[in-house]
């Protein structure tokens, strides 16, 4: 899980520039197999070294300043990431032109993006700060509404599938359920450089977490779900070419099927809870069910039932992301990026899980949150 759908990317972007020969590839709504950086060498280690270092500075004043002063400082920040960054402004530009629709102003989608930057950065004081805070602390931060939802599924032994989007802020409430005791289980990206994954591990398993890296064995979910645990995924981008192309603020994108077939499959109930920031930098989640919270019928994964799970997953995220566009904080292309006079398109980093031409429906094996079962 990340502050802006693939942890790095942000600092990566403005350490980079637009230098194509080191791209940065779709990081993670919590997970790909992609660089930060790309390239070998002397050149590229001192850039890593460069990253993890920035970050631990990061990490050190974060645990300086008060919430107050630094989201003060995120909105300065966030303009001056905007300047800096023309491919994310870009990249999240296009994002944002698709969720406002074909008669938003350029004003109005670029008054989103600076939002966007903002957004990320307060969520990386938030992720950076987390070891730091107590329970209760964690506890006061969210007001949950429809946690009836999912506390009636576990009441009752049961394993649940929570699936998401990058909206609000994903590293801080992510913490919740585990210092209410609930045990929860879910993927993360394994970002390059390994020093800043680790890092970042060690901020978002502080609370009791349990996360399984994006190109480790996915059976942990399995076993999560049996041991009446929630498992909890970001389905707002496919990790790998391995995905289901659906209708997606009227344009077709390649979202995650995995927690769709996971809950066909075994039939476990898929609850859907989205964050949002409020004004006094608090949150409030929202739960509501995506198939029906008593489950669903085991072994019944036609493609009819996957479709239709797929356009009801889609169909919440839209609703959700369409209250507060800047705070959906993915920084990497959901849609095929055209090419205009900016610069060279970004196009999301294809796997080598699939040979090009073979559809996405076509797979050897199925996958989780984006991340193929091993």
């Amino acid at each position: 899980m990340s502050p802006e759908g693939q942890p790095g990317t942000w600092l990566a972007l403005v350490v980079t520039g637009p230098d194509k020969t080191h791209p940065v590839p779709s990081l993670t709504r919590l997970g790909i197999s992609g660089k930060i950086l790309g390239g070998r060498g002397e050149g590229s280690r001192l850039r890593d070294y460069l990253i993890y270092g920035l970050y631990r500075l990061a990490g050190i004043l974060a645990r300086l300043f008060p919430p107050r002063l630094a989201y003060w400082m995120a909105g300065w920040g966030g303009g001056l990431a905007y300047k800096l960054s023309p491919r994310l402004r870009r990249t999240a530009g296009d994002n944002m032109r698709h969720v406002l629709g074909p008669d938003a102003t350029e004003a109005q989608v670029q008054a989103h993006v600076r939002g966007i930057c903002t957004n990320m950065l307060k969520n990386y004081y938030d992720l950076l700060r987390a070891d730091r805070l107590d329970p209760d602390e964690i506890k006061k931060v969210a007001q949950i509404d429809g946690a009836d939802h999912l506390l009636d599924i576990l009441a009752r032994g049961r394993g649940v599938i929570m699936v998401t989007a990058h909206l609000g802020n994903l590293d801080l409430v992510m913490h919740l359920p585990s210092v209410y005791g609930i045990p929860v289980t879910g993927v993360v990206e394994h970002i390059k450089p390994e020093r800043v994954y680790r890092y970042f591990l060690e901020q978002r398993t502080s609370h009791g977490l349990h996360l399984i890296p994006s190109d480790g064995p996915m059976i942990g979910l399995i076993r999560a779900l049996k041991q009446g645990e929630i498992v909890g995924l970001s389905c707002d981008r496919a990790l790998t070419d391995n995905g289901y192309r659906v209708n997606f603020f009227g344009a077709p994108a390649l979202l995650p099927d995995g927690a769709v077939r996971l809950a066909l499959r075994t039939g476990t109930p898929l609850l859907a809870g989205f964050t949002e920031r409020l004004p006094d930098n608090t949150f409030h989640i929202t739960i509501e069910p995506v198939l029906r919270p008593e489950g669903v019928p085991h072994k019944s994964e036609s493609e009819a039932d996957v479709t239709a799970g797929m356009e009801q997953m889609a169909a919440i995220m839209e609703r959700y992301i369409s209250r507060h566009p800047e705070q959906w904080t993915l920084s990497v292309p959901i849609w095929p990026v055209p090419h205009d006079s900016g610069g060279p398109a970004e196009q999301p980093e294809r796997s080598e899980s699939r040979p090009p031409g073979v559809p996405e429906r076509q797979r050897s094996g199925r996958s989780v949150g984006g991340v193929d079962q091993e």
